[in-house]
C-alpha cells in the first residue's frame, strides 16, 4: 500500500492575525514575528527528508514555505487553489465589527453545514472543493515513502483535514490552528491517517510562541 507523510503547515503570524482581523485572501505579509516563527519551524524540522514543498501563492504562505524549505535547498511550488478562504466583504474586519455591521450573518455561516458563503467570498465547502482537488493532484505525482510539506491557512487547512480524514464541515471550527502549526497525515489515498495535530513545538520557550486566543481567532 502506498503511503505519502503529508505535512499541512499554517503561515506565520501577520499584522492581521496579531490584531485579529479577517484577512482571507487579502494579501498580507508575514510580520517581524511571524518571520521568527517560520525560521523556527525550518530548524526544528531541518532533519525531516521532505520530498517537495508546495505553498499558497499568498505572500504570508509563500515566505513561511521558503523560510521552511531553505535548510533543504528545495524550491517552493505555489499554488492559488491553496489559498486561505474568501471572506468577502468581511475581510479587514475583526470579528466583533462584522457582527456589528452585518447582525446574524457571520453567526450563521459558522453554524450551516458548510454551504453558505461569506459576504460576497466563499464557502467552506468550496474552500474545500477547491483544495482537496490540488492536494490529490500534488499527490498523484509522489510515491510511497514520500514526505510533503504544503503550507496554507487556518481556514483552508481545516477544510483539507476534514476533507482527508472524510469529516462533516459542519463541526470545522472544533480543529484550532495556529501561526506555523503544523499537522501530519499518513496519506493513503482513502482512510487516511492524522498522527500529529496543530504542534508548536517548536515555539515552546520562544518569543514567538502563541498565546490561546481568547477570542475568535482571525485568519
Amino acid at each position: 500500500m502506498v503511503m505519502i507523510k503529508l505535512y499541512l503547515v499554517r503561515h506565520g503570524e501577520t499584522d492581521g492575525n496579531a490584531q485579529q482581523w479577517y484577512q482571507g485572501s487579502t494579501d498580507v505579509p508575514l510580520n517581524a514575528r511571524g518571520i521568527v516563527q517560520a525560521k523556527y519551524l525550518g530548524d526544528f524540522l531541518k532533519d525531516e527528508q521532505f520530498t517537495a514543498v508546495y505553498s499558497s501563492d499568498l505572500l504570508r504562505a509563500e515566505k513561511t514555505a521558503e523560510l521552511v524549505a531553505a535548510p533543504h535547498r528545495l524550491p517552493v511550488t505555489t499554488y492559488a487553489e491553496l489559498r486561505e478562504i474568501n471572506f468577502g466583504e468581511w475581510e479587514g474586519h475583526t470579528y466583533n465589527e462584522i457582527i456589528e455591521q452585518w447582525p446574524g450573518e457571520i453567526e450563521a455561516f459558522y453554524e450551516s453545514d458548510g454551504t453558505m458563503r461569506a459576504r460576497g467570498g466563499e464557502s467552506f465547502a468550496e474552500v474545500e472543493e477547491r483544495a482537496m482537488t490540488k492536494i490529490r493532484d500534488i499527490l498523484a505525482n509522489h510515491g510511497d515513502g514520500d514526505t510533503v510539506l504544503v503550507v496554507s491557512h487556518g481556514a483552508t487547512i481545516r477544510c483539507l483535514i476534514f476533507g482527508l480524514l472524510g469529516l462533516k464541515l459542519t463541526r470545522v471550527w472544533c480543529f484550532q490552528q495556529f501561526n506555523t502549526a503544523f499537522n501530519i497525515i499518513d496519506y493513503y489515498g482513502t482512510k487516511n491517517v492524522m498522527t500529529v495535530m496543530n504542534s508548536t513545538r517548536h515555539l515552546e520557550g520562544t518569543e514567538g510562541h502563541q498565546e490561546q486566543w481568547s477570542s475568535m481567532v482571525s485568519l
